[in-house]
């Protein structure tokens, strides 16, 4: 198997992490079809992260997300339902190309691309659709965001839409005040008024210092020039 392209080698923070709501949880059913879930197949699926489409075959997570970057499943449009045909919803991951960083609290992610479905032949993003990373610095305290995130169940994977706001941002990282819990990690942070990925969630603490964190991504260089090779400009 082809080594991954790594920007660094620093991994491994642990899948099980607590929930952390911030003050109420308003989580609801979310039935967007370009989130889903990475998992490592060959390990029984024993650790799994979120993981959105930004392009035809790319995808954005978190970085200590990386050993479990072995294959992407996607949901159907009703209310995050597996697939009547879950293959047609599968994408290996390329592992000759991947590009992750995980250092610190802001900069912490992974991009990715995906191969077409061994089924279809098709590539994920002509199917589920992407959304469009915001690389220039764009959000301020109190911008309206949104966060859909995968959450395992007794069934299987369900998708969970957080809706909250920027509490403030430093350097790299957006604090924000999103609902999330175990799965959550590498779940693309929404501006809600414009749809385009602003931050990537890595790290809970609502419930103990009343915020939670993500990668800021334009103020991340590294970050913003692995999606426009990815995405090829």
């Amino acid at each position: 198997m082809p080594v991954p392209t790594l920007l660094s080698a620093s991994l491994l923070l642990s899948m099980n992490q607590p929930l952390s709501i911030c003050s109420q949880d308003d989580r609801s059913p979310s039935r967007v079809s370009m989130t889903g879930v990475v998992s490592d197949v060959k390990n029984g699926n024993q650790g799994y992260c979120t993981l959105t489409l930004v392009g035809d075959a790319c995808a954005v997570t978190a970085g200590h997300c990386l050993h479990v970057l072995g294959e992407a499943e996607f949901f159907t449009d009703s209310a995050g339902q597996p697939p009547q045909m879950p293959e047609t919803y599968r994408y290996t991951v390329d592992k000759s190309w991947i590009r992750a960083l995980q250092t610190r609290i802001g900069n912490d992610w992974s991009v990715v691309r995906l191969k077409p479905n061994s089924v279809t032949g098709l590539l994920a993003g002509k199917v589920h659709g992407f959304v469009e990373a915001q690389l220039s610095p764009s959000v301020g305290s109190d911008t309206a965001l949104e966060l859909h995130a995968v959450r395992k169940t007794s069934q299987g994977y369900e998708l969970l839409r957080s809706n909250g706001n920027v509490l403030w941002t430093e350097s790299s990282i957006i604090f924000h005040d999103l609902d999330t819990g175990a799965g959550s990690s590498g779940a693309l942070i929404l501006d809600s008024a414009t749809g385009r990925a602003v931050g990537i969630h890595t790290h809970g603490g609502c419930d103990t210092m009343k915020n939670n964190k993500a990668t800021y991504i334009a103020n991340v260089p590294k970050l913003v020039s692995a999606i426009k090779e990815c995405r090829g400009y």
